[in-house]
């Protein structure tokens, strides 16, 4: 056998790394992962592995001939209805969205586009913006849009490919041009790592894999950055170059690809970085024999000669050109006939091809390639590759020795290991893994500590079956609301993944699952380890572990039901609101309120499909079953008491629980608990099939529908307006100006700028990441700050002890009126940083030097009203158009005399904007609105209708193409040459056509120092002279300055650029100039433009008019909104539907209005969303002086107020009338009010989260807790009389306790609810058997014979009646009442009957034996020297009897006939002694008739009336009677605590709802919206 000679290159290379010897040319792909890597062991004879390298070193061509890719229309859908153009419903459409409803034709991205690249060579696609060059590069590589139909083909050696071959894509490598698709807690080493693990073959080392990702991270340049995480907007990384290169190097890695499709790999590099990268990708194709497919925006001529073919595409999607980079073909291709070469020719390549600006200039382009010997070449040569094509017998077998074999790289058991460890630090670096436990404790303890009073009886029942239903709703509610952002920032990694062929997706979703599981666990155990013991459930092990295992249960629901929604969602706002809005069904038909039974049969059904039924009836049969708990007291007429214990299976069947009895309770109770297991594996099957459903959507963004405005709202006379302001329009330039003056230069002198850092290092060194240092994003996302990895923070020398790090360093240049000038510089050199100290943008550090305006020091007062500044990031409220846009700032930025119609329509001219006034911005990110140069060009037109006197322009050709950078930069020139602005702007690689559109040039070197400020001269003469005795080279003609000047600056001395230009003459004339400015302004007064500001009134009516349009044009605040609240009242009215005017149908109202107040909650993100996004567009138009903050946010106050009330009669309309509440002027006006105060406040509550957190997902999360908290705390769950005394005060601070006190009270208040109770209480034990042995119920108590013979109560607090106690006494006295029957007593006195009681108790009168203790207390001792104890208090009653001592004497007359008589009538001979105990119950009977009240049931009434202060009654005691009895709704608020009892009046009353809940409910809104308008004085998240 003989060496494996992938073994013997792979230890060369390994070798070559140890050494750190590279050739630029060699430097990317060398490494030997080219080839598979098997060692002789594992796969035998060398001949295998030399057969692989011999098809690796095989000649191939890819060809791709007529490629035409159709794209289909896009259907109105739910608005198909409104096709008749006049349809009031389309317009109503169309006005309510603020955007187009018009359905999208089909059309052809790319038509009939041709050509080949062979192995070894490079194609370079150029064309305009929706040419469709990303759509050509996913048709070469199969990644196009499933729903894209493709004609034509591509062919690999002549052989067809398809549309969709996996292992094409394994082989055809694609980099796309987004850099977000990272996981941001990843280093960059790391993710190189899994991205060569997922392309090995399965049996390479770990030493192997580490020799090819140091490899590629050296020859990439990020070999520095290895352990540096990459990074996003929370967590900061690498930098966005360095991102760039890391999206590249993850997609070279691949071993197996021979083609690589390369998407604007450039930007955001540097000019010499990205010649770099393009020289490094053509040299490693020429050896290794592969082929690459290049767009890029902005190429110099330089980078295109690298390429050996081109391919220019029109904005039709038609080839241009294809053939090689000659500039005299290209020539002869796209100047037109007759125009001479050096005039149409004057700036590089990419302009040369991408010059047709017309679509008559691109078709006679077209027409001259077509009849060229260059398309004739591209004929032939494409018929050869067809007629070299293998015959179709032996394509397949052709294909197989150059494509992949296997599906993937790796085995599923191989993929598995690597995907589970980076899932593994997924997790443990996410910061909401350790947040999960503290939640989790949190609520354990609150949970826990709120039940920890419940007694052991029914009211504790009552309580524990809230526990129950809070804890599963709590668990899913949490479990789902922290998967859905951590899934939805997993599955554009995903995609990217999946597009490469790196993995098996349904791996990918089993290793989440399972390394998910622990998770899950570890918090349903802390939930219920902590709260379940303390709110004192049933005891035992397995009890305990049954519990535990249905909150797990949960929670695997709660996260496959949120993987599920990731992977059917395509926005993580959809995918919220779905899942609050069924958490919330889940919750209402779950089987707590209302129970199973009295669910309306429309949806009934709904309790067998929900995982929440099956958790809450699994857990209530594990708490109740086989158990026992006090319920009743039951008092029989010879004065018995006994005590009722409820048993647990009975208050089960109350509850309709199990809601079918198919097996015994613990069989039902172990298949509730399997259940929830199974609806998790169901969803996730469902998901894992579906998770990449989005995925065409998600990366197909570009192609969503543009919208426009239905209706102009800034009127005609804007639009169609002749005026026009130009240069030679000076009256109504001096309209515009007026009072100020136009200044000649703007000056800058030894201006410098450093920053307080503490500590710098001389050098830095990357070290491996760290449990402490992964815990930064939790800190970012509370702080609301971007935090420094630490991963590249380690020093590797000593610090240096320095406090300040300078940026600026005594910056002197000067700009002059009408002219431009780019300001270019080194990498970190600052230019951004010296046009916002220039701008006043600056905030922090320590600014020296001078800024002067014609020689006089700049003023900030006056400063906003001369300067434009328009940043790198198009930053524009996507709501609103072009032209409502540009009108917003002229109406607040102009001063009122001002033709202001004249100067918008003069800036839209100069940025070439009227094809675009009526379009709404959109989002840039959701693909959707204006294209990008049109959005540039918005926020530069932005700036010049204020008419500025400077204006400066961050990058304004960034991210653009050849002919959308110079639309941008030709409309910044003329409006430069129009308006005689001083025009600063910082460029990045500009062309050479477009360099030398500017005037001057300031360049900045490293640290901040000028090494050239002057004039660029003609076609940069005097800038090339400068630099060429510099360097002591002279570029070629064809040379862009600007790269010349920054190669020149980059290969030699930073210091020795400095001093050169400070030495030259350009330096000592600019020093000249200022000094003269400065000279002729001390000679002369003043003249600076003034101020402008608008009344208060003027500026709140058009920030609440731009607010109200951009809200009711939002989808996400208006539509969902109000679709979310129709649908969930809906659903509220049909469970709830037509409450009885019963005990039941009083506890379903209070339901109701429960969930109804949750309902609220939902849209609450609707509020954050899109305040988050407009906090940008506040900071960037409070800045530059638009408006005030303060009346920014009362106009957003006063807009929102509309959709609070429409909201509302949505709501009210739908749920009042639908479940039955009391009609009535009252109580409906109070029900539609304090509504819209609920919806007003809720949404205030999310924008305030919105305003005082640094990004949305810190404030949904912040929302979401704020509303469980809110839930458990309410008083509905658990009432304020059960809480622990430590928790009221939380009840008191809680705005939905009174929102639902409010409108509970009034619904209930007022109102009588009839109770059965037979049919309502649960059955009671420990009472006399009946015939058939079954125990004694309560319905069999309801006897016509003995309908008056027996009392039921709810002793207070669970007293049971016991000795002496107060309860035994009262249910004596009871006993007593009912023997004596109707009272005689006409009279009644209740201070004397509430005395004679008190007296009868405290002496212990009411004991056993009852009778004889009543008449020695009251009437008669056995020692006739002493009076009974209470005679005086029972003389005082029956002194109220007309003829009292004949009414006494009465009850003795059987006993002593015509006896005298003493004081009340009773006879001086009567003695206890001489009778039985059953005549001293005749005559106790006898004696209580005459205390009691004649009438029926008054007398019993009367003693309750007695007792009530004593025993502080809440349940309170009644009569049983068969037809029931009538509860006052009061007394029901009494239980929650939201009513009194007077007990002189006996009786309840609620008199809180106006002048307690409304005006609570208010204080917590003006609070809010107070706390909100400082927010908005003191936001800080979007600050520089």
């Amino acid at each position: 056998l003989q060496p494996n000679p992938h073994t013997i290159e792979r230890e060369s290379c390994t070798e070559s790394i140890q050494h750190r010897s590279y050739n630029i040319s060699e430097g990317l792909f060398t490494h030997c992962t080219l080839a598979p890597t098997m060692s002789t062991e594992e796969e035998g004879p060398t001949e295998v592995g030399t057969a692989d390298v011999d098809v690796k070193k095989k000649e191939f061509v890819l060809s791709f001939e007529d490629i035409t890719v159709h794209v289909p229309s896009k259907s109105k859908g739910c608005l198909s209805c409104c096709s008749n153009k006049n349809s009031p419903l389309r317009h109503y459409g169309q006005e309510y969205f603020g955007m187009s409803v018009e359905q999208r034709d089909a059309f052809y991205t790319l038509d009939r586009v041709s050509g080949y690249v062979k192995s070894g060579e490079t194609l370079l696609v150029l064309g305009k913006s929706g040419s469709g060059k990303s759509t050509l590069l996913k048709s070469i590589c199969s990644r196009l849009n499933q729903t894209d139909q493709l004609y034509g083909s591509v062919s690999f050696n002549g052989i067809p490919i398809g549309k969709s071959n996996q292992s094409w894509r394994r082989m055809c490598s694609y980099v796309s041009a987004d850099d977000g698709t990272h996981s941001p807690v990843l280093t960059v080493g790391e993710t190189f790592t899994f991205a060569a693990q997922c392309t090995s073959d399965g049996h390479s080392t770990e030493e192997e894999i580490a020799d090819t990702v140091d490899f590629f991270l050296d020859a990439l340049g990020l070999s520095h950055v290895k352990d540096t995480v990459v990074g996003d907007e929370n967590l900061r990384g690498v930098s966005g170059g360095q991102k760039r290169r890391v999206t590249v190097g993850e997609m070279l890695i691949d071993p197996n690809s021979r083609v690589y499709c390369l998407d604007n790999i450039t930007d955001g590099l540097a000019s010499t970085d990205s010649f770099s990268l393009i020289q490094q990708i053509s040299a490693a194709c020429k050896k290794y024999r592969m082929a690459a497919v290049i767009t890029l925006l902005q190429p110099s001529d330089e980078i295109v000669q690298l390429f050996d073919k081109l391919l220019v595409l029109s904005s039709q999607g038609q080839t241009a050109y294809f053939g090689p980079v000659d500039r005299d073909i290209l020539q002869s291709v796209f100047l037109e006939e007759g125009v001479d070469a050096e005039k149409g020719d004057s700036g590089g390549i990419a302009d040369l091809v991408m010059s047709q600006t017309t679509s008559s200039m691109e078709d006679s382009a077209i027409s001259r390639f077509k009849t060229s010997p260059t398309n004739l070449n591209l004929t032939k040569e494409l018929n050869t590759i067809k007629a070299n094509a293998v015959s179709l017998n032996d394509r397949e077998s052709v294909l197989k020795q150059f494509l992949p074999a296997e599906k993937y790289s790796t085995s599923r058991l191989y993929q598995l290991r690597f995907i589970a460890s980076r899932r593994r630090k997924l997790i443990f670096r996410n910061s909401m893994t350790y947040a999960r436990s503290v939640i989790a404790i949190v609520f354990g303890v609150i949970v826990g500590s709120l039940f920890a009073a419940l007694q052991q009886d029914t009211i504790g029942a009552l309580g524990r079956s809230g526990y129950i239903f809070l804890s599963s709703f709590l668990v899913l509610m949490l479990s789902s609301a922290v998967t859905i952002p951590d899934g939805f920032r997993q599955r554009i990694t995903l995609f990217k993944h999946r597009d490469s062929e790196f993995y098996s997706g349904r791996m990918a979703y089993v290793v989440q699952v399972v390394m998910d599981l622990p998770l899950s666990i570890l918090e349903a155990t802390l939930i219920a380890t902590i709260s379940y013991w303390w709110v004192g459930m049933t005891p035992g092990a397995d009890h305990f572990f049954f519990f535990l295992g249905t909150l797990i249960g949960l929670e695997c629901v709660g996260q496959a039901f949120a993987r599920f929604l990731c992977a059917v969602s395509r926005t993580q706002v959809s995918a919220n609101v779905a899942s609050s809005l069924c958490i919330l069904l889940f919750a209402t038909v779950g089987g707590f309120m209302p129970a199973y039974s009295t669910i309306t049969w429309v949806l009934r059904w709904l309790s067998w499909v929900t995982p929440v039924a099956y958790a809450f009836e699994g857990m209530m049969i594990n708490q109740f079953d086989g158990t026992t708990f006090f319920g009743l007291v039951i008092v029989d007429k010879n004065g018995t008491s006994t005590v009722g214990n409820v048993d647990g299976t009975k208050y089960l069947s109350s509850q309709s629980l199990p809601r079918s009895q198919w097996g015994t309770n613990t069989q039902v109770k172990i298949f509730d608990c399997l259940m929830l297991f199974v609806f998790a594996m169901v969803l996730d099957v469902i998901a894992m099939k579906y998770q990449e459903s989005s995925r065409d959507w998600y990366f197909n963004k570009i192609r969503r529908s543009r919208a426009t405005v239905a209706h102009s709202t800034e009127g005609e006379e804007v639009k169609s307006g002749d005026a026009k302001l130009d240069e030679n329009d000076t009256e109504a330039q001096a309209k515009s100006g007026e009072g100020s003056m136009e200044p000649e230069s703007l000056a800058v002198s030894n201006l410098s700028y450093a920053v307080n850092i503490g500590k710098t290092k001389s050098c830095w060194k990357p070290r491996r990441a760290t449990w402490g240092s992964l815990l930064g994003p939790a800190l970012a996302k509370i702080a609301g700050k971007k935090l420094q990895s630490s991963l590249a923070r380690a020093e590797e020398e000593e610090e240096k002890p320095v406090t300040e790090l300078t940026l600026l360093n005594e910056v002197t240049a000067r700009f002059k009126c009408g002219r431009m000038t780019a300001l270019m510089g080194q990498s970190g050199a600052g230019k951004t940083t010296l046009l916002d100290v220039i701008a006043g943008y600056k905030t922090g550090g320590v600014i020296t030097g001078d800024i002067m305006i014609d020689g006089y020091a700049k003023e900030d007062a006056t400063w906003k009203a001369m300067n434009g500044y328009a940043e790198q990031q198009d930053i524009l409220n996507p709501y609103m158009s072009v032209l409502e846009t540009i009108k917003f700032t002229a109406d607040c930025r102009l001063p009122s005399h001002v033709d202001k119609n004249a100067i918008i329509n003069s800036v839209i001219e100069l940025m070439d904007l009227s094809e675009y006034t009526d379009m709404i911005v959109g989002h840039e990110k959701e693909g959707e609105g204006l294209p990008k140069h049109a959005r540039k060009r918005l926020t530069i037109a932005n700036q010049l209708v204020v008419q500025p006197k400077v204006l400066f322009l961050d990058e304004p050709s960034s991210n653009l193409g050849v002919n959308d950078a110079a639309l941008v930069m030709g409309a910044v020139r003329r409006s430069t040459d129009a308006m005689k602005l001083i025009t600063l702007v910082t460029i990045h690689q500009p062309s050479k056509k477009m360099f030398e559109s500017f005037d001057d040039l300031l360049l900045l070197a490293k640290g901040g120092r000028v090494a050239y400020c002057g004039e660029l001269g003609s076609k940069s003469q005097t800038l090339i002279s400068h630099f060429t005795s510099l360097s002591g080279k002279m570029p070629s003609a064809s040379a862009n300055p600007a790269d010349f000047v920054l190669s020149v600056l980059d290969g030699g001395s930073p210091d020795e650029a400095v001093a050169k230009f400070k030495e030259s003459d350009i330096c000592k004339q600019l020093n000249s100039a200022i000094d003269a400015d400065v000279k002729e302004a001390n000679s002369q007064p003043r003249g600076i433009a003034t101020t402008h500001s608008l009344h208060f009134f003027t500026e709140f009516g058009l920030l609440f008019r731009r607010q109200f349009l951009v809200q009711w044009r939002n989808p996400s605040y208006s539509f969902l909104r109000f679709f979310v609240s129709a649908g969930a009242t809906f659903i509220l009215g049909l469970l709830f539907f037509d409450i009885k005017n019963n005990v039941q149908g009083a506890v379903f109202a209070i339901a109701a209005i429960f969930f109804m107040t949750f309902v609220l909650v939902i849209p609450m993100q609707a509020a954050v969303i899109p305040l988050i996004e407009d906090r940008a567009v506040l900071y960037r138009e409070a800045v530059s002086g638009t408006y005030s903050r303060f009346t920014y946010g009362l106009g957003q106050l006063f807009a929102d107020i509309p959709f609070h009330a429409l909201n509302t009669i949505i709501m009210y309309a739908i749920i009042y009338y639908l479940v039955g509440f009391r009609s009535g002027a009252e109580f409906v006006g109070y029900f539609i009010f304090m509504l819209f105060l609920a919806n007003w406040s809720v949404m205030s509550m999310g924008q305030l989260y919105a305003l005082v957190t640094p990004n949305e997902e810190t404030a949904n999360g912040l929302a979401g807790l704020s509303v469980i908290l809110s839930v458990c705390l309410m008083g509905f769950l658990i009432t304020s009389s059960a809480m622990p005394q430590g928790w009221l005060w939380a009840n008191s601070a809680n705005m939905f306790r009174y929102i639902l006190q409010g409108l509970v009270t009034n619904e209930l208040s007022g109102q009588n609810y009839n109770i059965d109770i037979g049919a309502l209480i649960p059955p009671v034990e420990n009472t006399t058997t009946t015939a058939d042995g079954s125990g004694r119920f309560l319905a069999h108590l309801f006897d016509d014979s003995n309908s008056n013979g027996k009392v039921i109560t709810f002793m207070p607090g669970g007293t049971v009646p016991e000795g002496d106690n107060t309860a035994a006494q009262g249910a004596a006295l009871l006993g007593l009442v009912l023997h004596a029957g109707q009272g005689e007593n006409k009279v009644e006195s209740e201070q004397d009957m509430r005395d004679l009681l008190q007296c009868m108790v405290e002496n212990k009168c009411l004991v056993e034996p009852v009778p004889t203790n009543f008449l020695e207390c009251n009437v008669v001792s056995n020692d006739s020297q002493v009076s009974p104890v209470c005679f005086d208090q029972f003389s005082a009653v029956i002194a109220n009897l007309e003829d009292s001592e004949r009414h006494v004497g009465e009850c003795f007359i059987d006993m002593i006939d015509h006896a005298e008589h003493t004081s009340m009538g009773v006879p001086a001979s009567f003695k206890l002694d001489a009778y039985t105990e059953t005549e001293h119950r005749d005559i106790a009977s006898c004696l209580t008739r005459k205390l009691l009240i004649e009438g029926p049931d008054i007398g019993l009434n009367s003693i309750i009336k007695g007792f009530s202060e004593l025993w502080d009654i809440v349940m309170f005691i009644q009569e049983i009677i068969e037809k029931g009895i009538d509860i006052p709704g009061d007394a029901i608020l009494y239980y929650f605590g939201w009513s009194q009892f007077d007990a002189d009046k006996f009786e309840f009353s609620a008199p809180w709802k106006w002048n307690y809940c409304v005006i609570a409910v208010v204080v917590f809104l003006l609070a809010m919206e107070i706390i909100k308008l400082c927010a908005f004085n003191f936001i800080i998240w979007t600050k520089r």
